[in-house]
């Protein structure tokens, strides 16, 4: 079979959260950290089946609710049985990319997909699958790397992380990409107040599958909104929207007072989520989960 889903870390834009606070631990993304790829392989839960899962309800009940993914390089991570065997979930043990064998940066010779959860559980390199009764050992899975702890908690070693669940499923995100024309402030008697009209492109991404239904953007700090139009991705399955979506959006921009636009999206999902304007309220010593609006801006003057 072959999924089409985007990955995501889970610290992808974590430099906000250093904007809106203290400073967290870890690489100080921007949007970077995101990607999109078609995979090729067979069903997890199909392989599942052949080693002998014949029951997956039953083996929950009897304690089996993980299924653990080691890694050549020491690394593990696990999901619950609920997702590798869920006929809707497309859980996948891939060995193609994008039509061809998996490079070995991206997981060669065989790499789980996880579509719609954070992409740690996407592991790489995988050398042995599980069900142990207990989650994956490890950082990656019980560690402090992807738990998201709450906004008073300076030090980690303050809390029970086991008593913490673990990054699955994915939030809700959007990203501007683009701003344009160039030639915004041709027109000398533009002054700061003036408002200007914008063209920008961007993406969205919701996790667990849940479509984008809409993505808002403003340029005068979220008084008006605009509708984007989505241009690709708007057709994917209900409820397994593993992929990003792209959109465009033209709309007024009011200019400031240092002669730049800014521009913010914010996305919803079909369960009519909506992105928050601020990440202060989610601030997390790790930098996990910064979902705010996607601010930019970009001189006109």
């Amino acid at each position: 079979v072959e999924i089409t889903t985007t990955l995501q870390c889970s610290g992808n834009r974590r430099s906000g959260f250093n904007e809106a606070g203290d400073r967290t631990s870890g690489t100080t993304w921007g949007q970077g950290a995101i990607s999109t790829a078609k995979w090729g392989g067979v069903r997890l839960k199909d392989v599942l089946k052949l080693a002998g899962l014949h029951d997956p309800i039953k083996a929950e009940e009897e304690g089996y609710g993980n299924v653990c993914f080691e890694s050549l390089d020491g690394m593990s991570a696990s999901i619950g049985i609920e997702k590798a065997c869920n006929p809707y979930g497309d859980a996948i043990l891939a060995y193609e990319m994008n039509g061809e064998p998996i490079p070995r940066d991206h997981g060669f010779p065989l790499r789980v997909i996880v579509p719609g959860y954070s992409a740690v559980r996407n592991v790489k390199w995988v050398s042995r699958i599980a069900l142990p009764k207990e989650e994956a050992e490890g950082p990656w899975q019980r560690g402090l790397n992807y738990k998201m702890l709450a906004p008073a908690v300076r030090d980690a070693g303050t809390v029970d992380l086991t008593k913490m669940p673990s990054m699955m499923e994915a939030s809700l995100y959007s990203g501007i990409t683009e701003v344009g024309p160039s030639d915004l402030g041709e027109d000398a008697s533009l002054k700061p107040g003036d408002k200007v009209m914008a063209k920008v492109k961007g993406w969205a991404w919701a996790g667990g599958g849940r479509n984008v239904v809409r993505v808002d953007v403003t340029g005068d700090g979220g008084k008006t909104w605009s509708t984007a139009n989505i241009t690709e991705g708007g057709d994917q399955k209900f409820g397994r929207a593993w992929a990003w979506v792209f959109w465009t959006c033209d709309l007024p921009a009011v200019i400031g007072e240092d002669g730049k636009i800014e521009l913010a999206s914010k996305a919803v999902d079909f369960a009519f989520n909506h992105q928050p304007e601020s990440c202060a309220h989610a601030w997390n010593v790790r930098g996990l989960g910064n979902n705010e609006w996607f601010r930019t801006s970009t001189p006109v003057l």
